[in-house]
C-alpha cells in the first residue's frame, strides 16, 4: 500500500503534488498581474456614477462652469438691497416735470390730487382765468391711470429682472423726450403762467405733451409698488408727510423707512426748484424736460448694472 501525504498546498512540504496543487490553485485564483484592469467609474451628466444607484448630491448643487453672456446677465433678478436709491432719484424727475407743466399749463402730470380738485372746479366753470383747465386735468388723470396699469403689467413677466426694469425706465424716458421735443419745436405755446385767457384762444395741442408726461409718471409709482418700497411713492408727498410724522420710531437712530421718506421729499423739492429756474432761463421749459428724461435713462442704466440677486443652488 502506498500512502500519500497531502499537506498544506501553499508550502509544498512533504507534498509530492505540491507543485501540482499550486498550479491548480493558480488556475482558480489568477494572480493580480494577470487580471484585467477594472474600468474607471464614468461620471454621468446626471451626477450618477456607473454602477451607482444614488445620485451625486454635490454634482447636482454645482453650478455650470461657463461664462454668461450679457443678455443672460440682464435676465437675472436684481438684489433689493438699496434698491430704494434709484427710486429716490426718480423723485428729482417728478419735481422737474411737475414744476414745469404747472408753471406752463396749470396742470400736474404726477400729483393727481391737485388735478382732481381742478376737475371738480370745472363743474362750476372755474377758474375763470383758465376755463379749460378741467380738461387738461382730466386728460392727465386718465393718462396717468393708463400708465399705472400699463407699467404694472411687468409683474407678469419677471418684474424684478434687470431687463424688465431697465426697459420700463427707457420707455418712460422716451415719452419725456417726445414731450420735450414738442415744447422745444414750439408746437405748443411757451409757458404762460396765470393770466387772463381768451376762450377763443385756447390751444388744445397742450394736451399732447401733458398726456405723454402723465402716462410715464405711472411707471415710477408702479416700480415702487413692484419693488415693495411703498414709502417711496416717487410722485406724491401728501401721504408721505403723514407716514413720516406718525412714525413711532421717527427719532430712532436706525430707521430706513424714515430716511427714505425724507430723502424722497428733499429730492422732489430740489427737482421742483431746478425746474422752476430752468423755465426762467434762456433754455426754457424744454431744458427741464430733457434733464428729466436724462435722469430716467441714467436710472435705466443703473438697473441694467445693478447687483444681481444671490442664487442658491439646492
Amino acid at each position: 500500500m502506498v500512502i500519500r501525504a497531502y499537506l498544506h498546498p501553499t508550502t509544498g512540504r512533504n507534498n509530492p503534488l505540491g507543485s501540482l496543487n499550486t498550479s491548480w490553485l493558480s488556475l482558480l485564483s489568477p494572480s493580480s498581474s494577470t487580471r484585467s484592469p477594472s474600468p474607471e467609474p464614468e461620471l454621468l451628466h446626471s451626477g450618477v456614477y456607473s454602477g451607482q444607484t444614488t445620485p451625486d448630491i454635490n454634482a447636482q448643487k454645482r453650478p455650470p462652469q461657463r461664462g454668461t453672456s450679457w443678455f443672460e446677465e440682464l435676465e437675472r433678478d436684481i438684489s433689493l438691497h438699496h434698491a430704494d436709491i434709484p427710486l429716490i432719484a426718480t423723485c428729482f424727475s417728478s419735481g422737474l416735470c411737475d414744476s414745469s407743466t404747472f408753471n406752463a399749463w396749470n396742470t400736474f402730470v404726477s400729483m393727481q390730487s391737485g388735478n382732481a380738485i381742478t376737475l371738480a372746479l370745472g363743474a362750476s366753470n372755474q377758474p375763470i382765468t383758465q376755463p379749460y383747465s378741467w380738461l387738461k386735468s382730466l386728460v392727465a388723470i386718465i393718462l396717468y391711470m393708463s400708465g399705472c396699469y400699463f407699467f404694472a403689467q411687468s409683474r407678469r413677466i419677471h418684474p424684478h429682472r434687470r431687463l424688465t426694469l431697465a426697459a420700463s425706465f427707457v420707455l418712460q424716458a422716451l415719452l419725456i423726450f417726445v414731450a420735450a421735443a414738442i415744447v422745444q419745436r414750439n408746437v405748443v405755446p411757451s409757458p404762460s403762467g396765470y393770466h387772463q385767457v381768451d376762450p377763443a384762444d385756447i390751444n388744445f395741442i397742450e394736451l399732447l405733451p401733458i398726456g405723454f408726461l402723465a402716462f410715464q409718471s405711472g411707471g415710477q409709482i408702479a416700480a415702487s409698488r413692484i419693488l415693495k418700497l411703498d414709502e417711496v411713492p416717487t410722485i406724491v408727498l401728501t401721504s408721505l408727510f403723514c407716514d413720516l410724522i406718525i412714525d413711532p420710531h421717527l427719532l430712532a437712530k436706525e430707521n430706513p423707512k424714515r430716511n427714505r421718506r425724507i430723502a424722497s421729499a428733499v429730492t422732489l423739492f430740489i427737482g421742483g426748484i431746478t425746474g422752476g429756474w430752468l423755465s426762467r432761463s434762456s433754455a426754457g421749459m424744454s431744458a427741464a424736460l430733457w434733464l428729466a428724461g436724462a435722469v430716467k435713462i441714467a436710472i435705466a442704466l443703473i438697473w441694467s448694472l445693478w447687483k444681481a440677486k444671490t442664487e442658491v443652488w439646492v
